[in-house]
């Protein structure tokens, strides 16, 4: 993937070192880049989101927790189209230490759900081709690359009838 077809990607998100990545997230408004904590499986929330999109989910969510607060990425609606929220708890609400409705609306929208899949395919190609799973253990300390989930993705990509042969993920050899 070019760099240019990783700036028309909604979300981004790359490990810093050692218990650290940074999401980022193209709002209508401007960029916006978050600290992710090794604390919460993040990679794997995303991954199965893009797995429950892809077998047509009606919703789905995942955390990016700092220390402290996170942010939530929040998708709903049964067709093409669906709408999103990107939401800030000053606290973990994943953790039940603030409530759940106590939240602040980064931005919010519509993102065409094979587009999101699609995006979320491409973080964790680039995760396993550039990182691969032993070397992101290591980093992410507490929680595996998210392997099985990736390649149901693939695999569920690939009967998805909104995807057409041309476009589809490929899954490069590591």
């Amino acid at each position: 993937m070019s760099d240019e077809d990783r700036t028309q990607e909604r979300i981004g998100y790359v490990l810093n070192g050692t218990g650290w990545a940074t999401l980022s997230f193209r709002a209508d408004a401007g960029p916006m880049a978050f600290a992710v904590s090794y604390l919460h499986d993040s990679l794997g929330d995303l991954a199965r989101m893009g797995l429950d999109l892809a077998k047509g989910a009606k919703t789905a969510s995942a955390v990016f927790m700092d220390e402290p607060g996170e942010v939530h990425l929040v998708v709903t609606g049964d067709a093409d189209a669906m709408a999103f929220e990107l939401r800030r708890y000053r606290d973990w609400a994943s953790w039940g230490i603030t409530a759940m409705d106590d939240y602040e609306v980064l931005d919010q929208g519509v993102v065409q759900r094979v587009a999101l899949v699609r995006n979320i395919h491409a973080i964790l190609e680039r995760m396993y081709v550039e990182v691969g799973p032993q070397k992101y253990r290591e980093l992410w300390v507490e929680h595996d690359f998210p392997l099985r989930t990736y390649e149901g993705l693939i695999a569920a990509f690939k009967k998805w009838p909104r995807a057409s042969r041309k476009q589809e993920p490929k899954q490069e050899p590591k």
